[in-house]
């Protein structure tokens, strides 16, 4: 079974960024000199292994008024951050959407709670953007959608983010 793009991209994300949270910056050890082991320093701790289950919530993208514009979003909470990847499909073509998390739902619209990266759309009418945000930018007890914008403004995708503001 073969994957879209989004799937394969994600599915390699959720691999490597354990990987990439458990690099630390050393300094070259001396070649007369064995590299350090932190565990055989005294009072130094082995680092903690990284969290292989980062929070993550998939957010389904539907067209808005007929655009053919659809695709997901993806929201991995750390401690510290929101990174939020963007991939859609359906683009009139090349060019920058505006995207956005509001607050309310797609139904009843609502502020802009957060600005994203601009969705760089290609030729063949696919697009994508990668934005992190504070990991306090959003109100957890709000409701929130995702929402891609055509470029002279008007909402082309939209999805709900289940699970924000509910009890």
């Amino acid at each position: 079974m073969k994957l879209p793009p989004f799937h394969r991209r994600a599915f390699a994300l959720s691999l490597l960024l354990p990987v990439l949270a458990a690099c630390e910056t050393q300094p070259d050890p001396s070649p007369d000199m064995p590299p350090a082991d932190p565990a055989e320093e005294p009072g130094a701790a082995a680092p903690a292994p990284p969290d292989p289950a980062m929070e993550h919530a998939t957010i389904p993208l539907e067209p808005v008024d007929d655009s053919g514009v659809y695709g997901e979003a993806m929201a991995m909470h750390e401690a510290d951050a929101i990174i939020v990847v963007l991939d859609v499909m359906g683009l009139p073509g090349e060019g920058e959407y505006p995207a956005h998390i509001h607050e309310g739902s797609c139904a009843e619209g609502g502020g802009v709670a957060a600005p994203l990266n601009p969705v760089t759309g290609s030729q063949d009418g696919h697009g994508s953007s990668t934005t992190t945000l504070d990991a306090d930018a959003l109100d957890p007890a709000g409701t929130h959608f995702v929402q891609v914008h055509a470029e002279d403004g008007p909402s082309i995708a939209c999805g709900d983010i289940a699970g924000h503001g509910e009890s």
